[in-house]
């Protein structure tokens, strides 16, 4: 019987290390590193921006969590408005508690209401700002990113939180880790490239402008309180962005509005459940129209009258609350990009709402 027989050979593999001065090769890379790092910020610096968190999802997480430890507390919930011209410090020397804020950058926040409505041991009191084209957004990015920011919270995990805590550590040293303008994408969209013609873009958002703390108090920054340049850029961005988008292809104007009422009461209606679920539980829900000016103040005028949604927010919920053209000591207040106020006026608004709230409401 043929048989067959096979022989192997074996190989020592040997890896061969050239011979170069490694040590010598990794302070070089360190030094040209830390020179290029440093340079990008100081060059960050000279158009304005400072070492300040971001406002992500996980330093919204972290204050959120403080509501199961505390069911009690004072939370602060709406748009930009609100996270920037409320001053904690402030409410805390009033009433001896500090509030916890929620509000974040563009938002509808009745997502965030309906959470406080459903916690089953929440009873403290809910300041909600009231922007009417985004509090009755009835969906888009103004509801998605609430929901995303919910999701963050419910999903947090151990890594993500330590994940939280070392970028605080770096954004608080570094400006160049500015997430709003500094990121690469970011940076591209400057570039001024003409657009094909027929090609749909999204709207244009503001730039960095604000100023965000540990405890999310947040604030206009100083540039953007006296720089006319970028309060006109800013003031420019806010127009479309307020302006309703036109009706859909092939619906009437009157099909239109019909579709616009119904989305208007059904928020109403959701709302007034959840305000009513925070009164069952012992808590109570105080709304806040602050400031907004100029031409900003025009449209919303026009396209949120306030006898059609404000005034209707207060008599379909029952609860109070307290609009700035009501009281002439919060009428007076200029924003400086027709949205927000500067911090000094915020704080100096804060003073006189919080007087307010301690005459007519607590």
């Amino acid at each position: 019987m043929p048989s067959s027989t096979s022989s192997f050979k074996t190989y020592k593999l040997e890896r061969i290390v050239p011979q170069k001065h490694w040590v010598l090769l990794a302070m070089v890379t360190v030094g040209l590193t830390s020179m290029l790092v440093l340079g990008w910020e100081m060059m960050v610096w000279t158009k304005g921006y400072r070492p300040t968190l971001n406002d992500t999802e996980d330093l919204w997480a972290s204050r959120r969590a403080l509501v199961d430890k505390d069911p009690g507390r004072t939370v602060l919930i709406g748009s930009s408005r609100m996270l920037f011209d409320f001053d904690m410090d402030v409410y805390e020397k009033e009433f001896g508690e500090r509030p916890l804020q929620l509000s974040t950058v563009g938002t509808n926040p009745g997502p965030y209401l309906e959470d406080l409505a459903n916690h089953s041991e929440y009873h403290g009191t809910v300041i909600v700002g009231v922007v009417p084209s985004l509090f009755f957004a009835p969906g888009g990015p103004p509801v998605k990113s609430p929901n995303n920011h919910l999701r963050r919270y419910r999903e947090w995990s151990p890594t993500q939180r330590a994940g939280h805590q070392l970028a605080m550590i770096l954004e608080n040293r570094f400006a160049f880790l500015n997430q709003d303008d500094l990121t690469l994408n970011k940076l591209l969209l400057e570039l001024k490239i003409p657009n094909r013609e027929g090609i749909k873009t999204p709207p244009e958002l503001p730039p960095y402008f604000h100023e965000i703390n540990e405890e999310r108090q947040a604030g206009m920054t100083q540039l953007a309180a006296t720089d006319q340049s970028l309060q006109h850029r800013i003031q420019q961005i806010w127009l479309p962005l307020f302006t309703p988008p036109p009706k859909e292809k092939g619906v009437s104007h009157e099909e239109h509005m019909e579709n616009v009422k119904k989305n208007t009461d059904k928020i109403l209606e959701d709302t007034r459940s959840r305000v009513e679920k925070i009164r069952t539980k012992g808590g109570r829900v105080i709304f806040v129209r602050l400031p907004s000016t100029g031409e900003l103040r025009t449209i919303e005028n026009k396209y949120t009258p306030r006898e059609d949604y404000w005034d209707r927010l207060l008599e379909k919920t029952g609860a109070p609350g307290i609009h700035f053209e009501d009281y002439e000591e919060l009428s007076g207040f200029d924003c400086p990009e027709w949205s927000h106020l500067s911090r000094k006026d915020a704080t100096e608004f804060t003073k006189r709402f919080t007087k307010l709230l301690k005459q007519n409401i607590f």
